[in-house]
């Protein structure tokens, strides 16, 4: 004997309103993203922004990993390098991870000053923005709290793909004397990725 399973048909077109009263099969299936509107009588959709924002709410609460100093980034400016010369090193978060990163730690050694770009934020003349607006100065060691006020206000979000990246610039007049390095050090959480 083979069972048979016929759907409720509902008049119309597809993505037409289902008259007044009609409740879908409710079956161990189906999932439901939807209220029914008692002052109209008919059943509402949920936005599917709820359904994301539910998803991201929970992958939020998930952690799987650490992000510490052992995932840092190190520019290094070579010796007899000219004023105003920038170099840079990118990182690029790996695929299927995400990481909500909560403090940036960046180390500026002596005659070269930092600075971070994220990808996931605008672009300036087709360059990543840089997350502080003035450069870190030489011989510095700073940390960013992303939840403060005057920084992002909560963790930062990035999933494969995304790419930090740590800038050097030679900031001293007659250039570097030494192989020099900008650090910058990452801490927050990974978590599976729901969104």
């Amino acid at each position: 004997m083979t069972e048979e399973f016929t759907p409720q048909q509902v008049p119309g077109y597809p993505g037409a309103r289902p008259p007044k009263g009609w409740v879908p099969p409710l079956d161990a299936v189906l999932t439901l993203l939807g209220v029914y509107d008692n002052t109209q009588g008919f059943w509402v959709g949920l936005p599917l922004q709820s359904l994301t924002e539910a998803l991201l709410a929970a992958e939020a609460l998930h952690t799987e990993d650490r992000v510490d100093e052992r995932e840092k980034i190190e520019v290094t400016v070579p010796n007899g390098s000219a004023q105003d010369t920038v170099k840079t090193k990118e990182y690029e978060i790996p695929a299927g991870e995400v990481w909500y990163v909560n403090r940036f730690n960046l180390v500026t050694e002596a005659e070269i000053s930092g600075n971070i770009r994220i990808s996931k934020f605008p672009k300036t003349d087709t360059v990543d923005k840089k997350y502080l607006g003035t450069d870190l100065a030489a011989s510095q060691n700073v940390n960013y709290d992303l939840k403060s006020a005057g920084q992002l206000g909560a963790d930062l979000r990035l999933v494969g793909g995304d790419k930090i990246t740590v800038v050097g610039t030679v900031t001293a007049a007659g250039g570097t004397t030494a192989d020099r390095k900008s650090i910058l050090n990452v801490y927050g959480r990974k978590a599976r990725r729901l969104v």
